[in-house]
């Protein structure tokens, strides 16, 4: 326990020095009292391995200080022992088009299946939006990042993959499914009119064939309807690069830059198609499970004219890299983020509709039946009152 002890104390204070010894040290004494930080981690560190109850594997315990740096940054965070970055190596360049028919989102250390895809036969497994997912082939969810829960549900296609999961609520039924990895067929969309107005429900946004869509939307214009809502909500994968052309669709015209820690634009993304999809008034409506590239499309088609409804979303506007430490252990950090070209970004801090509405209901399914209906009869009132003028 001793030497454990001297162990650690050695490499804290080797720590402190790299801090203070590197072109950073002023900065991190100055502006956040790092420096007193990292002393009061040691000797936290010390009292635990000396006085705790049971035995404490000193590096177990750093791993740990270490996973929660990581994973408080933001979803992409995490620290990876020397095993899982030969694996995720191993891993690129593989093929992840196939996966499980379910999207996940994660918030601290919970993970939360927020969309089921139709296209796919996941329902019938049991599995319901709001399921916690605790394991993936085995393996512990909460210390994972959002990056690296993705790829492990991701695969080949035909494979298998076996999931424990707990449904929150009064019992906390726990459930474990195998399901067998495979593409998805269908279009990513579906279109249709209620209460006058046409809905655009998008749970695919990197699926949607542009073309296709607007010819769909030029015959619902057909039919005299002028007002379109595109409903984001739960789209949560893909990103950015993956609705350029849809944006452009809807209106928008300004670029996406991807602009790193220094301040350099390392990608620019323009909506460069010209179509228009809709010539009618568009709004959006998104929720605290839209993410990714359906943010991307949010933010780029909000304006004055586009209001966006619904509630904030999930922030997922940064793109991670692996770095790779000397014992051969990695760090995911989030190293850029998206913006648009006055500076507004969505990563952490999500997109703030224009009108907050929220729905209510006994599950969840009424609970987005209601938020939708409600929006719809917001637009509506906003027609009349447009007419009336």
């Amino acid at each position: 326990m001793k030497s454990s002890r001297y162990v650690l104390l050695t490499v804290s204070v080797m720590l402190v020095m790299a801090i203070l010894g590197s072109g950073m040290a002023m900065r991190v004494v100055a502006e956040d009292g790092s420096y007193r930080e990292t002393v009061e981690f040691a000797e936290i560190m010390s009292t635990i391995l000396e006085y705790y109850v049971d035995p404490v594997e000193a590096e177990a315990l750093l791993r740990g200080a270490y996973e929660g740096m990581l994973g408080g940054l933001d979803p992409n965070g995490a620290y990876l022992t020397p095993d899982e970055v030969k694996d995720w190596h191993d891993n690129e360049g593989r093929s992840f088009d196939a996966g499980p028919g379910l999207s996940v989102l994660k918030v601290g250390r919970t993970v939360q299946v927020v969309a089921i895809d139709r296209d796919f036969a996941t329902a019938e497994a049991g599995i319901e939006v709001g399921d916690h997912v605790r394991r993936v082939n085995g393996e512990l969810t909460r210390d994972l990042s959002l990056v690296q829960l993705r790829r492990h549900l991701r695969g080949e296609v035909g494979t298998e993959l076996q999931l424990e999961l707990l449904r929150p609520g009064a019992e906390f039924e726990t459930l474990k499914v195998s399901l067998v990895r495979g593409t998805a067929k269908g279009r990513g969309y579906a279109v249709d009119v209620q209460q006058g107005i046409a809905v655009l429900r998008v749970w695919a946004p990197e699926r949607v064939d542009v073309p296709t869509l607007v010819a769909e939307l030029d015959d619902v214009q057909s039919r005299g309807v002028t007002q379109l809502l595109l409903d984001l909500r739960n789209a949560s994968e893909a990103g950015p690069r993956e609705v350029a052309e849809l944006a452009a669709c809807f209106g928008a015209e300004s670029p996406l830059h991807l602009r790193d820690t220094k301040g350099r634009v390392t990608e620019t993304l323009s909506p460069e198609r010209e179509c228009r999809a809709w010539k009618g008034t568009l709004a959006v409506l998104i929720n605290g499970a839209t993410a990714g590239a359906a943010e991307a499309l949010a933010q780029w088609v909000q304006s004055d004219e586009t209001p966006v409804f619904g509630q904030s979303s999930y922030g997922l506007g940064a793109e991670p890299t692996l770095y790779e430490l000397e014992n051969g252990a990695g760090l995911l950090v989030s190293t850029a983020q998206w913006e648009t070209p006055d500076g507004a970004t969505w990563n952490e801090s999500g997109i703030e509709p224009d009108t907050v509405v929220e729905g209510e209901g006994d599950d969840y399914a009424e609970i987005q039946q209601d938020q939708l209906e409600r929006v719809l009869d917001e637009l509506e009132e906003r027609a009349r009152q447009a007419r009336a003028a």
